[in-house]
């Protein structure tokens, strides 16, 4: 019996003789992100691995729906937890019950709105109000808050016969 050899095709055969080529490259270039609250430098992670950016994003999603301020505080400094490297974050929760050298919640909402920024993401909600201390802050409603007429103010229509 006779074996047939078939000759290589001529894509085999071009594969063969190609260089492979190099895969496709996904790395990105970071920048440092750090920044200065009076005296103190704090740095946060360049990038926020796809989980923790998630959760990231959640906890800061979760504030508007919060209701207390003190789950909404809560809920800031979980989420900048998740930022911040671990001695930053150490000096940031310090910072936060220091009466000499504070950091206040405008501050710390200020920090995480940035951070949204920097991960590439812009806010889904308006950043948390704070409160000029006029309102109740166990409340969660903000001074400024307006209310409606509970009566209409336009001429109700009425249909008409065709």
């Amino acid at each position: 019996m006779t074996e047939l050899v078939m000759p290589p095709t001529p894509a085999a055969a071009m594969t063969a003789a190609s260089p492979p080529t190099a895969a496709k490259d996904f790395s990105r270039k970071r920048k440092r992100l750090d920044f200065t609250i009076d005296s103190d430098t704090f740095d946060a992670a360049v990038a926020l691995p796809g989980d923790v950016y998630a959760e990231f994003v959640t906890l800061y999603n979760k504030t508007g729906d919060v209701a207390t301020y003190q789950d909404q505080h809560d809920l800031l400094k979980s989420a900048l937890q998740l930022a911040l490297l671990p001695e930053s974050w150490d000096r940031f929760a310090a910072r936060l019950k220091d009466k000499a050298k504070p950091i206040d919640d405008d501050q710390m909402a200020d920090v995480v709105l940035w951070l949204l920024e920097e991960y590439g993401m812009r806010p889904t909600q308006p950043s948390p109000s704070s409160s000029d201390g006029s309102a109740d802050p166990e409340s969660g409603t903000p001074s400024t808050e307006s209310t409606q007429p509970e009566g209409s103010t336009s001429a109700t229509s009425q249909p008409t016969d065709s």
